[in-house]
């Protein structure tokens, strides 16, 4: 027994330590960043179109290309997620019975997805647009940020649906509801 706590409180010790190990580095990191950063971040940089190239070492043009894509590839890829994510996330939860062996197919395979680094995701459709010929586009990031998040809200919206009382589907089919009614009544 005293062996065992002896050896509890040696590893919570070093759980301790690496903790601070990676708080530390991080720490570092982001005080790097902000002093070195802060003094080039203004304003004037961040509202202008950059100017002249991308050359390391220029002090001319800002990043307002960067911001407004972000926005829009975060902005579409949500929606475009969301429109493709929550119809499968029904079709698993009202349509298909709990434990058939299709679900636990489509279940698996969004996991193994989820699993994928973004890297992957990236390469897969930096060579997917070289195949067909296309070059950079804002509807390729869209494509590509669509696909890494479609598992992501699958799965979290799958959990969440899956802890639905049942009795909550049982109540809107013992009022005659149909499938179709009952997810028009639990999703409004």
């Amino acid at each position: 027994m005293r062996l065992k706590f002896v050896q509890e409180k040696i590893f919570n010790l070093l759980m301790l330590l690496s903790t601070l190990l990676v708080v530390g580095f991080l720490g570092s990191i982001l005080w790097t960043i902000i002093r070195y950063g802060w003094p080039a971040l203004t304003w004037e940089m961040a509202t202008t179109l950059p100017s002249g190239g991308f050359y390391i070492g220029k002090e001319e043009g800002g990043v307002l290309n960067a911001i407004v894509g972000f926005l829009y590839i975060v902005g579409a890829s949500t929606v475009l997620g969301l429109l493709i994510s929550i119809p499968i996330v029904f079709y698993l939860n009202v349509y298909l019975k709990k434990g058939s062996r299709f679900s636990y197919f489509i279940r698996l395979t969004f996991d193994v997805l989820y699993g994928i680094p973004s890297i992957v995701y990236g390469a897969f459709g930096f060579a997917i647009m070289i195949a067909f010929g296309l070059r950079t586009s804002l509807l390729g990031g869209i494509i590509v940020i669509t696909l890494l998040i479609i598992p992501i809200f699958i799965r979290s919206m799958d959990e969440v649906a899956s802890q639905l009382p049942h009795e909550l589907l049982e109540a809107t089919y013992s009022l005659g509801a149909t499938r179709l009614e009952t997810i028009k009544v639990v999703l409004y």
